[in-house]
């Protein structure tokens, strides 16, 4: 079975905070690298890739995509897990104001979510098919 939620910790004010990241669906991942699509990604594997495809984001996509990967984001509080966002509106307004924070989780969502497509484990590392004999005739 496939791992779709990742833990990860950022630091806040000095103070590690864990994440817990959940994959997009697979339509949302397909309109998600339908977006990057249009930018240039070099070649530099995943993380460059995804650094040059948010900066030549326009405002109105750079905004869908950080609601759509906040939307999947949640924080640990003591009282268990809470969304970070919930649609448009914050489920926990600490990150409102707290852009590097947010941009660095949208990024890793990014990332983690088309894994493998940007680079190493991607599609340009895998061997070639292996040659198939033409299939008889059939009579």
């Amino acid at each position: 079975m496939r791992n779709i939620t990742k833990n990860i910790q950022i630091p806040i004010d000095g103070n590690p905070t864990d994440f817990r990241l959940t994959k997009l669906d697979a339509f949302s991942g397909a309109e998600l690298l339908r977006m990057l699509a249009k930018t240039p990604a070099g070649n530099g594997g995943a993380e460059q890739a995804v650094s040059a495809a948010f900066a030549a984001l326009d405002a109105g996509d750079l905004r869908s995509l950080m609601t759509a990967c906040l939307n999947h984001t949640e924080v640990l509080l003591p009282a268990g897990y809470q969304r970070v966002m919930q649609g448009e509106s914050w489920g926990w307004p600490d990150l409102e104001h707290d852009a590097m924070t947010c941009l660095k989780l949208a990024m890793e969502e990014v990332a983690w979510t088309l894994e493998g497509f940007f680079g190493e484990g991607g599609r340009s590392s895998r061997p070639p098919a292996p040659d198939t004999p033409p299939s008889a005739p059939r009579t």
